[in-house]
Formats: structure tokens, C-alpha cells, sequence
């Protein structure tokens, strides 16, 4: 039998699950090229000022620095300030590239943690299954986007350092302050352009993953009726419910009808049980009512406990369309429900004399 086609968009359910496996569209490129402008830009505003604290750093731990011979405790004090000292003055940089890089991810998934992808998967150890994953579809496209990355940065990497060529070569006769600044600017403007194309690429790249993404979450439609069975129910389960249901709303019902004061009937097709309670309600209430066997039931319940029965086609027709179980009747028929009560009382009274 053949495979079916995934052709129906995922439900929500499936998009939950897939988010919850880690399977989401993200583009590393994205952060790569986020991290690399975010770098340079706080580079070229706190270069100078880095530069001197680097420079004071390094002055005071060499005029600061013992004379003579030194124990472990010297050389691991001077150490630790040493790291505090240059810590400090890069963390304004650190901070920086780390807040831009977490954006970066937030701002393509969302604020999101999977457990699941932490958890080990002893199939990736397996060689057998890192072979067949050397040579999938999705292998081949990476290493095309890879190849074709490396191609486009050494393209501008060549033609801006053949249109700086004449900088270049006048360095040989330069000083050694004016070569350190050229090759400095020339570093800078090499990665700015860099991080120009990479964050190009990270925009088609995200593109790519986010249709990709899409692409694997499709399902069957075998797949989407499955789904929905888990998320709303097997409809043959439900109607089980719902008979039972109605079945218990049935019994309930059923054990109303002793209580009431008179029940109406079609004669044959419609039967309503009607009571009155001057303490619950202000008009008569409908505690039963039914069609065909269930009207027949009524009825033998009424007999069985005494519950006068009075025929009214008319009456118990209307009762039975306009009325709820346990709603008050409508004061259209108050008139002829209180004929029908006083009826009922007057026989009442008559038995018990």
C-alpha cells in the first residue's frame, strides 16, 4: 500500500508537540550575523576607551609586580587580579554580544525551553544512523549553503581588498603606527562587510527554515483525523456519553413524576408533568416531559402513584414546545393551566371526602 501524501496543514496540537521536541524555525546564521554586527559597532564605539583600560591594566600589573623570587600564593593572586581587572574592563562588550545573542533566538522562536532536547537519544550514537544522516537531502542542502556562504564572503572579501590595493602596498614604506592603523581600518571594514552579507544570508536562511519547518510538520489526512479523535474524542466514545447522559437526564426526570400535581397528555403522543409549589416558584413548573414510549412512561408512572392524568391535545402539545424541564410556563398559559389545576384540586378534595 502506498505511503500517503502529506498534504493538510498541521493542527495545533501538532505544532505544540513539534515545539515541545525542540523542532522549531531557527536559523543560526541569524545569530551569527546578529553577534558579529552587534560585536563590531560596540567594538568602534568602546574601542578607545577599551584600548586605554587594557593599556592601564597592563602598566599597573608590571609596575605592581613583584621583584625577587615568588610563591604560588604571588602568582595566583596577581593572576586573579589581572583576570578581574581585564574582565571588567570587557564586560560592557561581553554583556553586549551575549543580551544581542539571546534576543536573536527569542526573536525567531519566542521565549521557549525544551527539556526534551537535552534528554539523551542513544540513536545519534549509533554510526550506522550518523552515516545515512551524512548523506540525506537535508545534509546536501546544508553543504550547499555552506559552499555558497563561503563563495559570496570571499567574493567581497577580493574585490574590497583589490579596490584598498594601493593602501596596501604603501605600508611597506610606511611607519609603524600609520601600518598598524591601516591594517586595523582594513580588519574592521573587512568584518562590517562580513557581517553585512552574513546578516543577507541569515534573512534567506531563516526563510528557508521557516518553510522547511512548515514542510515537515504537514500531515496525512489519516494523521488529522487521528488528532482530532485524541483532541476532541472518538466520536463513537462521545456518543456513548452523550446516551448515557441522556439516559441519567432520563431517570432524573422519570423520578420527578410522583411529585407532580397533574400531567397533561396529547392522549397518546404527548405527555407533560406539571407542578406547583407556592414556596419555590410563582407559576407552575415542568418536571417531565416526553414523546411516544417516554409519554407512555409518564403516564404509567402518573397511575402508579396517583397522579391525576388529564387529556388536553392542545395544552400539552404547546406545553411541550414552548416549555423546558424545570422552566416555569410561559404566562400565556397561565389561564388554562390553573383550569386544569383547579380541576385537580376540586377531584383532590372530592377523594378525600
Amino acid at each position: 500500500m502506498p505511503l500517503e501524501d502529506k498534504t493538510e496543514a498541521p493542527t495545533p496540537r501538532r505544532r505544540v508537540e513539534a515545539r515541545e521536541e525542540g523542532q522549531v524555525a531557527r536559523s543560526a546564521e541569524v545569530n551569527a550575523a546578529a553577534i558579529l554586527i552587534t560585536g563590531l559597532l560596540l567594538l568602534k564605539a568602546t574601542g578607545p576607551r577599551l584600548g586605554v583600560c587594557l593599556q592601564d591594566v597592563m602598566v599597573r600589573s608590571l609596575s605592581t609586580f613583584p621583584k625577587g623570587d615568588m610563591g604560588s600564593v604571588d602568582v595566583s593572586t596577581n593572576l586573579v587580579r589581572l583576570l578581574l581587572d581585564v574582565g571588567g574592563a570587557l564586560l560592557p562588550f561581553i554583556v553586549g554580544v551575549m543580551v544581542v545573542g539571546v534576543a536573536a533566538n527569542v526573536v525567531q522562536v519566542g521565549f521557549h525551553f525544551s527539556p526534551k532536547v537535552l534528554q539523551v537519544k542513544w540513536a545519534r550514537l549509533n554510526p550506522l544512523t550518523g552515516l545515512v544522516g551524512m548523506f540525506s537531502t537535508r545534509a546536501f542542502v546544508e553543504l550547499g549553503k555552506s559552499s555558497a556562504k563561503i563563495a559570496v564572503i570571499a567574493l567581497v572579501i577580493y574585490f574590497y581588498l583589490r579596490s584598498r590595493a594601493p593602501e596596501i602596498a604603501a605600508m611597506t614604506g610606511g611607519t609603524y603606527l600609520t601600518s598598524v592603523r591601516t591594517i586595523g581600518d582594513l580588519t574592521y571594514q573587512l568584518l562590517l562587510r562580513t557581517a553585512i552579507v552574513l546578516l543577507v544570508i541569515a534573512g534567506l536562511d531563516y526563510m528557508y527554515q521557516r518553510f522547511s519547518n512548515e514542510k515537515q510538520l504537514k500531515m496525512t489526512r489519516q494523521e488529522v483525523k487521528d488528532d482530532m479523535k485524541r483532541s476532541e474524542g472518538d466520536p463513537l466514545i462521545k456518543g456513548k456519553i452523550r446516551q448515557r447522559q441522556r439516559e441519567a437526564a432520563q431517570r432524573r426526570m422519570m423520578s420527578e413524576v410522583p411529585k407532580a400535581d397533574v400531567v397533561v397528555t396529547n392522549p397518546t403522543h404527548y405527555a407533560v408533568a406539571l407542578k406547583y409549589d407556592l414556596d419555590k416558584s410563582s407559576a407552575p413548573v415542568m418536571v417531565a416531559k416526553g414523546l411516544d414510549l417516554i409519554a407512555q412512561r409518564i403516564k404509567a408512572i402518573a397511575e402508579e402513584n396517583n397522579v391525576p392524568i388529564v387529556e388536553n391535545v392542545g395544552l400539552a402539545r404547546t406545553l411541550y414546545a414552548t416549555t423546558e424541564i424545570g422552566d416555569e410556563i410561559p404566562a400565556a398559559l397561565y389561564q388554562a393551566v390553573a383550569e386544569i389545576l383547579a380541576y385537580v384540586y376540586r377531584l383532590n378534595q372530592r377523594l378525600r371526602r
